[in-house]
């Protein structure tokens, strides 16, 4: 992981710097510094419109009462777009505009949480134990008794009764 930050590190300022010269040497120096500052101008500019909208977004699901996730993490993808965007260059300027169209914020932020979702990985190990004493080795763990379930009344079939889980 160290490897590939230290590789974007490395790889991004060269390729922009490239980019720059390519853009200067086919055009002119006045017309390369006026696209890096339009655009670092008007992204940033766009970047907050649209980070001061989803934040009146996230205060409007939480006084709703509602968890505003999606919210929250449109407000990370836009504050990484204003990073992006105030950067010079080229590269960075255009994966910056497009962290602002809501539609490819949704797409990657589905992606994000489908990646997120397989490298979380979660293992829950239950035990059991007789009483208020707790064993000392696995031995006696596995040989706890086993665990009564009670199902909460909304779970419970239409006699009010909890279901048969033996």
């Amino acid at each position: 992981m160290l490897g590939r930050i230290l590789l974007c590190v490395i790889l991004v300022p060269l390729v922009e710097l490239v980019l720059l010269t390519q853009l200067h040497q086919r055009t002119s120096l006045l017309t390369t510094v006026v696209v890096v500052l339009i655009t670092g101008i008007v992204g940033a500019n766009l970047a907050r419109r649209q980070g001061l909208h989803v934040w009146r977004k996230i205060h409007e699901q939480t006084a709703a009462g509602k968890v505003p996730s999606q919210e929250i993490l449109d407000a990370v993808m836009i504050l990484l777009a204003g990073a992006f965007l105030i950067t010079p260059g080229l590269l960075t300027d255009c994966v910056g505009f497009s962290l602002l169209v809501p539609g490819v914020r949704r797409r990657l932020g589905y992606y994000l949480a489908d990646w997120f979702r397989q490298k979380t990985v979660t293992t829950f190990k239950a035990s059991t134990f007789s009483s208020n004493t707790y064993p000392t080795d696995e031995a006696s763990v596995e040989e706890a008794p086993s665990v009564r379930v009670v199902v909460p009344p909304d779970h419970a079939d239409e006699s009010g009764a909890p279901p048969n889980l033996s």
